[in-house]
């Protein structure tokens, strides 16, 4: 019996079967072929061999129009999606410290020669440099500003008799230098002192003291100041409690991005424009997706350099000798960073920013001390490690390889420290490091094991 053929159906003749059979052999292969390499892309580009390590250059760079000011603003606060943070004076209690949470906070604003009395930071429209220090320090603060031009977050350790100094030296930056602006505008201190050493008097004494204008005022921060080794209560085994003071200007920092950093280590001028226009953009937003960070590289110029405006500038130091990467006389490996060669021939006559390489904290970069821009969720510093002990950010480090963090180098930002460039024996404490490391290994490291577990390609 001959079946019917539904009606939807309609038989091919010969030549549409041969047609069709020549599209099929020639599609099928393309299909194959852009598979394999899609497949073998990925492979490249995200397997690591434990202990080795590898970094991916970025191969491109955003060319599309830049953002006008509001709308970078707008783009900003959608993205970060981000909560302001209370500014108002407190008193807290952290381990055997007392810490006095905005001692100081910004009062006003200069705009065409008028000041205004400064609104509240909002936590998405720049970022916070957070630091810590002495008095001693605080001559660091003015050629850091002007070169920041954003809000600084300062944890002022003061124990004892070094309160009233600590006031002294804020209230001549507030009253007598002539870029006491930057100041007024930028600045919030946090005091905080051991429980063991109290100061002589009631807070409120210090507080009315820091809003009077001093009695007269020295003609320099140098003649203003008193080495902290000669107050009367510095003991012979005082140590200064860096973690304490980095964690305290970090979580006290009103918005949602901060540099943690030291005070002597200066950024380059417009850096935050560059990095928010440059994270705003399509192109890097995932990099907010995963748990990361942006590296900014650290230079060391000689006491009798300038410091560089620009990567141009500091590029041609460094051919001339009159810059050298951070620390390179005392330990190399502890602050260079990955792909340094190609960071070096990355130059940029415009305001841009890009990635110029992805890394993880392992390999030979395991010891990699790194100074960058992050969130503040990001894993604390032990406050039980000391800055003359040395090792004292190891600990974070390490949390951070464990935890799979991205290392993101930026191509157009870096630090300079301070001029003077350090040599072997100034930074040598053997005695006090040996006691440290020893305690990092025996007791820090077993705690963070079990804390956050362990892995063969991380190292403390």
């Amino acid at each position: 019996m001959k079946m019917s053929l539904p009606v939807a159906y309609t038989r091919l003749n010969a030549d549409q079967q041969n047609h069709k059979s020549k599209i099929s052999k020639l599609i099928l292969p393309l299909i194959v072929i852009a598979f394999v390499l899609f497949c073998g892309i990925g492979f490249l580009t995200t397997s690591r061999r434990p202990g080795i390590y590898q970094y991916q250059p970025m191969r491109y760079q955003y060319k599309s129009e830049p953002l006008n000011q509001s709308r970078l603003m707008m783009e900003l606060r959608s993205l970060l999606n981000c909560h302001s943070v209370d500014d108002s004076f407190r008193i807290e209690m952290r381990g055997n410290y007392w810490v006095l949470v905005n001692f100081l906070t910004p009062s006003g604003v200069t705009l065409n020669g008028e000041r205004y009395r400064r609104e509240p930071v909002k936590c998405y429209e720049t970022i916070t440099y957070t630091t810590h220090g002495d008095y001693s320090f605080l001559d660091n603060i003015i050629p850091l500003l002007e070169r920041w031009e954003a809000p600084l977050s300062l944890a002022l350790y003061a124990p004892g008799d070094e309160v009233k100094a600590a006031i002294d030296a804020l209230r001549w930056l507030m009253f007598c230098h002539r870029q006491s602006y930057l100041v007024e505008e930028w600045v919030s201190v946090h005091l905080y002192f051991d429980t063991a050493r109290m100061p002589s008097k009631p807070i409120q004494f210090y507080r009315d003291l820091l809003s009077q204008p001093p009695p007269y005022c020295a003609d320099t921060f140098q003649d203003l100041v008193v080495l902290p080794n000669s107050i009367p209560n510095r003991t012979a085994d005082h140590i200064y409690p860096v973690n304490v003071g980095r964690n305290i200007a970090r979580d006290a920092a009103q918005t949602h991005f901060v540099l943690a950093s030291d005070i002597e280590l200066y950024p380059n001028p417009g850096f935050i424009d560059m990095f928010f226009r440059m994270i705003a953009h399509p192109a890097y937003r995932h990099t907010l997706d995963v748990a990361g960070v942006y590296v900014l590289p650290i230079f060391e110029v000689a006491e009798t350099a300038s410091i560089p405006e620009n990567k141009t500038e500091l590029l041609e130091m460094l051919k001339r000798g009159e810059a050298i990467k951070f620390h390179e006389k005392i330990c190399e490996k502890c602050h260079t960073v990955p792909g340094y060669e190609h960071w070096l021939k990355i130059t940029k006559e415009d305001a841009t920013m890009d990635i110029a390489n992805t890394a993880i904290r392992e390999g030979p970069f395991a010891l990699w001390e790194p100074i960058f821009v992050s969130t503040k969720r990001e894993p604390h510093y032990d406050e039980r490690l000391s800055w003359e002990g040395k090792f004292d950010k190891m600990s974070q480090g390490y949390v951070m390889c464990v935890l799979g963090y991205n290392f993101h180098v930026l191509d157009n930002g870096f630090l300079v420290h301070k001029p003077d460039i350090k040599s072997v024996s100034e930074a040598a404490r053997p005695e006090l490091e040996r006691k440290q490391r020893k305690f990092v290994e025996d007791v820090i490291l077993e705690e963070l094991k079990i804390l956050y577990g362990e892995s063969d390609r991380c190292e403390l």
